[in-house]
């Protein structure tokens, strides 16, 4: 039995922060008949949607644009290379969520429905016992589009698209909702606002640089949306400093606001005595394009500024940092979690990170894959083994067809310096091994769209679709 459930201030099982944005929640609530399971810890799964590693402070930026993980950061193994496997939400949360491969569990395109046969953590869990709850900004994670499976309740973005709640309303309902709850129970946050336009409360907006947004500035309006959506690549000649710097400046502002939220959820639960035994992972979907690569947004390359995300995982008891260098995927979440918390591990396309619980162990090298699937934005695919990344583009937005890059990382970790040219029998083997494993991986059932015009028309103001 279910049914749907607008959230309010009054109701203790899921409570709501103060309403100080014009977001608008609402919450699906289930009625499973799963047992009270009265062993194991917490699990806390955080995805800062749209949030690329380099920007943090932890992954040596040089602004201070994360100190709100600095308690979290230092009794955590910190992931220094971990890897989304698609450039944006759908996919990639899907996979989080999943522990499969995007080419496994074929979400690849925006509305695409969670098929019920496919079980999720929050399943895994809920039978196991633990109580469960979500909240997500994103519309694309949503109840309808199934990401609610196995959860009691989940909160979701109703209101605008771009009009998303912000953090610090979604971490002071989640972490009262975690500290009411018995033991064990497992919370999931997906905030937003490091997704453009990168929205910031007005009482924080002077927290790290202050600066206002250039005049005519506007988030997929002027040279963004010409560049992006009409292709009109000689537009990136007027793309002036000033413009850039606005764009920067409002994307740390807001990894500065968000991430002092997390911090005050982790403060809170730390005060409740909830912290030590769990298991917390904070982690991303995807990055984004600052224009790198003469790209803004995600979704619309391979490159590793949308590709490149932070993991920081706190094993339970854990009161020690260290660091992984091994490349590792979010695909690898969903078996962690299980893994650790003793409960059966189904077969999937990631691996379960425990072992890096221990300081100095290392797991065997393994080939990274990426997909992403939007045909008239950009079909493409690429690997990464070790620090070597090959990437074969069938078509873009920019009118490229058939195009094989070469990227040593360990020389050129910005990826500016294609070097197919001089290196083509490794080309030739990195070509081969992508095409393997995508055959390895691909699914053969098409998921259920449920993509509405309405939902077209929220979408294209994100630079969704075209």
């Amino acid at each position: 039995m279910w049914w749907l459930w607008v959230a309010c201030a009054s109701d203790p099982a899921v409570p709501t922060a103060g309403l100080d944005d014009d977001g608008v929640e609402s919450t699906v609530v289930h009625e499973y008949p799963a047992p009270y399971r009265d062993r194991g810890g917490d699990v806390v799964l955080i995805v800062l949607d749209t949030l690329r590693a380099d920007r943090l402070s932890q992954w040596g930026y040089a602004l201070d644009t994360s100190p709100g993980l600095a308690k979290l950061a230092a009794q955590s193994v910190r992931f220094s290379q971990a890897w989304a496997p698609a450039p944006w939400t759908v996919p990639s949360t899907t996979s989080i969520l999943t522990g499969q491969h995007p080419l496994r569990h074929q979400l690849r395109r925006p509305g695409d429905v969670l098929p019920e046969a496919v079980v999720t953590l929050p399943e895994h869990l809920r039978d196991a016992g633990w109580r469960t709850a979500a909240w997500s900004y994103n519309v694309s994670i949503a109840p309808k589009h199934r990401h609610d499976q196995g959860f009691d309740a989940f909160t979701s973005n109703t209101g605008k698209v771009l009009g998303y709640p912000h953090a610090g309303r979604m971490t002071t309902a989640a972490g009262a909702w975690l500290v009411g709850s018995p033991t064990p129970s497992f919370l999931y946050l997906q905030p937003m606002n490091c997704h453009g336009p990168y929205k910031v409360p007005k009482a924080h907006r002077d927290a790290l640089l202050g600066q206002a947004p250039t005049e005519g500035f506007a988030y997929y309006k002027g040279p963004m949306q010409r560049i992006l959506k009409g292709g009109r690549l000689a537009a990136r000649d007027k793309v002036t400093d000033l413009y850039l710097q606005s764009l920067r400046e409002q994307y740390d502002t807001a990894v500065r606001y968000e991430t002092d939220r997390i911090g005050e959820l982790v403060d809170a639960l730390d005060a409740a005595g909830r912290l030590d035994g769990a298991l917390v992972i904070v982690t991303a979907d995807h990055g984004e394009e600052l224009f790198e690569h003469g790209g803004f947004s995600h979704g619309y390359s391979l490159h590793r500024e949308v590709l490149h995300v932070p993991l920081l995982v706190k094993f339970p008891g854990q009161t020690e940092a260290w660091v992984v260098d091994e490349p590792v995927s979010t695909v690898d979440v969903t078996p962690t979690v299980l893994d650790v918390l003793g409960l059966p591990v189904p077969t999937g396309d990631g691996r379960s990170l425990r072992p890096y619980a221990t300081a100095g162990a290392t797991l065997p090298l393994r080939p990274l894959l990426f997909d992403v699937f939007w045909p008239k934005r950009i079909v493409a695919q690429a690997v990464l083994v070790g620090t070597e990344k090959y990437v074969h583009i069938n078509h873009d937005y920019q009118g490229r067809e058939d195009l094989e890059e070469l990227y040593d990382l360990a020389a050129d970790p910005a990826e500016l310096d294609d070097v197919s040219g001089v290196r083509q029998t490794r080309l030739f083997e990195l070509r081969t091994l992508t095409e393997a494993l995508a055959a390895e991986l691909t699914g053969t059932a098409a998921p259920e769209n449920v993509l509405t015009d309405m939902d077209r028309s929220q979408l294209e103001a994100l630079g969704y679709l075209e």
